[in-house]
């Protein structure tokens, strides 16, 4: 008989709120969700949102938190979802305008197209999985000298119209510093949209994970990959920053080309909403690649893997985008064995503080009363939380 762990049981008790008000946007976390961090559980979508918004929050100097979006694990369902029934204000819309209706309002206080790195965590068929669109404001590949190669030459010296004056602010890795963080971090553009719509029902569409490349080059990986340590940089005279999709995979398999072809499709009517000008995305724009990464070795830790790249994009940033990229030795396989006590540790040191700093509020504003009764979830709203619980390897 297989020994499986037992599912969360009892009272759902809402542990703390991440950024606390007056911040918008705070993420509710639960004892339910905490249950999820044990060995062997799967990770559900509250943790994979909560810890992103953490990484931006504190692992990010302000300057670079403005130049990344990260959406919430419900952007992609919700991109990609069916409805039931026909609207008829949309049945005449081609597909890729359906969709983009359907989150055309997560972008309403961002421009995608001034960011360098948009993140979107991504679940089907009971996976997480991580894709990451770079630079999609440039038109190009941009190049600029790299100051690791040994024999460059001075940039004076180059009449490149690329060279480094000419280069936009697309060519700076991310610094992660968190020792100069103020209030104002929690006014970056991060989008957390809701993602629950309204009372139409939906089909969540999962039949892409199994689709083929139409176009090697989006799926399959060359033997000369770079990587991304400072020796493989040594050897390239220029470093790279262009227009790509990464799909960071920790469980190798298919290409999730159909996923490439989904976030360019969004890309392009996203440029239209937005500028009011048509512009291609297409594969010669926006190469697809799946650089090589860090792969798990059980069936339960996809979620954390994604968390572990998104913050290892933060501490140790791509240098230079020649694809392929070879991020296989990006972290130490160790660092993930305690991945999940330390974010649980995290969610109860913030409760902690919350619970703190509650007490010294209530205690300077009004004299000692009677005992709160803890905050408890009603049992029956836990049906529609599940809804959205992506349970996955």
């Amino acid at each position: 008989m297989t020994d499986l762990q037992p599912t969360f049981s009892g009272p759902i008790v809402k542990l703390m709120v991440y950024p606390p008000p007056p911040a918008k946007g705070g993420i509710s976390v639960t004892n339910e969700d905490l249950h999820c961090l044990n060995d062997g559980e799967f990770l559900n979508d509250v943790i994979i949102d909560f810890y992103l918004k953490y990484l931006v929050l504190e692992k990010l100097k302000k300057e670079d938190a403005q130049r990344i979006h990260v959406f919430s694990s419900f952007f992609y369902k919700r991109l990609n979802q069916r409805e039931h029934r026909n609207i008829p204000d949309t049945t005449n819309l081609p597909l890729q305008k359906r969709k983009h209706n359907r989150v055309k309002t997560w972008t309403r206080h961002v421009d995608l197209f001034q960011k360098d790195f948009i993140f979107v965590p991504i679940n089907e068929s009971a996976h997480w999985y991580l894709a990451v669109i770079c630079f999609p404001g440039l038109e190009g590949p941009v190049f600029e000298p790299n100051p690791l190669y040994q024999d460059s030459l001075p940039a004076s010296t180059t009449s490149d119209p690329q060279s480094e004056e000419n280069i936009p602010d697309h060519c700076r890795p991310l610094s992660p510093d968190g020792d100069d963080l103020d209030s104002e971090l929690h006014r970056i553009s991060v989008c957390y949209g809701s993602g629950k719509g309204d009372d139409d029902t939906y089909t969540f569409s999962d039949g892409q994970s199994s689709c083929q490349d139409e176009c090697s080059e989006d799926g399959a990986l060359a033997d000369d990959t770079l990587g991304s340590d400072a020796s493989g940089l040594a050897s390239k005279p220029t470093i790279c920053k262009q227009p790509c999709i990464l799909i960071m995979d920790s469980l190798r398999g298919p290409t999730r080309s159909t996923v490439i072809k989904t976030l360019r499709e969004y890309l392009e009517v996203e440029w239209e909403v937005r500028k009011g000008t048509q512009r291609s995305f297409g594969k010669d724009v926006m190469r697809g690649s799946s650089p090589r990464v860090p792969q798990q070795d059980n069936f339960s830790d996809c979620g954390v893997y994604v968390l572990q790249y998104v913050e290892s994009f933060f501490e140790n940033p791509i240098t230079s985008f020649h694809l392929k990229v070879n991020l296989s030795d990006w972290f130490p396989q160790q660092r993930m064995k305690t991945k999940r006590e330390e974010i649980k540790e995290l969610i109860l040191k913030i409760q902690t503080q919350q619970e703190l700093d509650k007490k010294e509020s209530e205690q300077a504003q009004a004299p000692p009363g009677s005992p709160e009764e803890p905050q408890i979830e009603e049992t029956h709203g836990s049906a529609a939380r599940s809804e959205y619980l992506a349970v996955s390897p």
